[in-house]
């Protein structure tokens, strides 16, 4: 009954999209080296038909031929050097993804500071110490697709404040090449946390409607309206996700540990900058991957980033730039919220997103 407590991400990734990430492939040991002081980064994040390459939405049956997986998303990045070889920045996020019959909102937050205790010289590079905090979050998510599972129906799920914390820790070094060419690496681990507030459901119970709230395991339902069928109605009843095989808190507000490694490239010519990016994610999450694999169900726990990013110089102090982001597994490192027992299937879904936006130096 309760495979699909956590429907509020499932619905995001029904869709076969997530959201923005923070962009550790782009990370460098000297990011204040084309903005002394500052800058400051605003722009769209978009996925459509249109945009969906890789068909995502056509290669299931329950999404092809609608609106599922259409984002559209804005944010806005800053950082600034207050003193030499320290960069503080910051970033926000809000996002909208489309199911095939629902819309959710989630907002994303991220910073961080880097010292660069290394500038390096030759073939030693400017070497730098990152520490970053960031997260997911919604004030709620609801479906209202019914969604059958073994001895229930649920005609509609509702999460309350379901979010992510994360820690992580980055070791960066960066390599000036020639006056054109930047070569970068970078080493990160850190840990995730998952919670959310409150669960509730509706379902059909011998043919009349009912209320489910849920507290931890339990599970309370009550009659949502009059109801005369035959037999005799239940006015209220309780019962135990335990009975399910299901414990909620371990499946859906999870802990994990992560690392990652990434390299990047930068190339410049005139006011033309190109740079191309690798990002590896592995993760190990408490307890929601052995429950799935007692169920015989895959799990998914590495992560591959490819991205591309071309800008434009067009005035001294302002840089127009096209991104592209392409994941082997969606991207389940950046908004760790969308996984969970119910969801996790549906990482082996290939996703692809496209940025477009303004880049301010001072």
């Amino acid at each position: 009954m309760l495979k699909t407590v956590a429907l509020t991400s499932w619905v995001c990734l029904l869709t076969g999209q997530v959201c923005a990430a923070p962009l550790d492939a782009l990370l460098s040991a000297i990011p204040e080296e084309a903005s002394p002081r500052g800058q400051i980064e605003v722009a769209t994040d978009q996925m459509n038909g249109a945009l969906d390459f890789f068909k995502v939405r056509d290669s299931r049956a329950d999404t092809a031929g609608t609106s599922a997986g259409d984002y559209s998303g804005t944010h806005i990045l800053g950082g600034f050097s207050p003193w030499d070889g320290v960069w503080l920045s910051g970033g926000l996020w809000q996002r909208r993804v489309n199911s095939a019959s629902d819309s959710y909102q989630y907002d994303s937050w991220q910073v961080a500071g880097q010292y660069r205790f290394l500038d390096g010289a030759g073939w030693v590079p400017a070497t730098a110490l990152r520490v970053s905090a960031w997260g997911n979050s919604a004030a709620q998510t609801e479906s209202t697709t019914a969604v059958v599972v073994p001895g229930a129906r649920l005609n509609s799920v509702k999460i309350t404040n379901p979010a992510d914390r994360n820690l992580q820790a980055d070791l960066i070094g960066t390599w000036k090449l020639s006056p054109a060419v930047r070569l970068s690496v970078a080493a990160g681990a850190g840990n995730t946390q998952l919670s959310y507030g409150s669960l509730t459901a509706t379902s059909t119970r011998d043919g009349c409607n009912y209320n489910l709230t849920f507290n931890g395991n339990d599970i309370f339902g009550e009659l949502a309206a009059p109801c005369s069928a035959k037999g005799g109605v239940v006015q209220q009843f309780y019962d135990s996700s335990g009975g399910y095989g299901v414990d909620v808190a371990k499946e859906i507000a999870w802990g994990a540990s992560f690392a990652h490694a990434a390299i990047n490239a930068t190339w410049q010519d005139g006011p033309w900058k190109v740079t191309g990016a690798y990002l590896f994610t592995t993760i190990k999450r408490d307890f929601v991957d052995s429950i799935l694999a007692s169920r015989g169900l895959a799990s998914y726990t590495q992560n591959s980033n490819v991205t591309g990013q071309v800008d434009y110089q067009m005035s001294p102090h302002l840089v127009v730039f096209g991104r592209a982001q392409l994941s082997s597994n969606l991207f389940f490192d950046d908004i760790p919220v969308t996984y969970n027992s119910s969801t996790a299937a549906r990482f082996d879904s290939r996703y692809s997103l496209f940025t477009v936006g303004m880049l301010f130096t001072f």
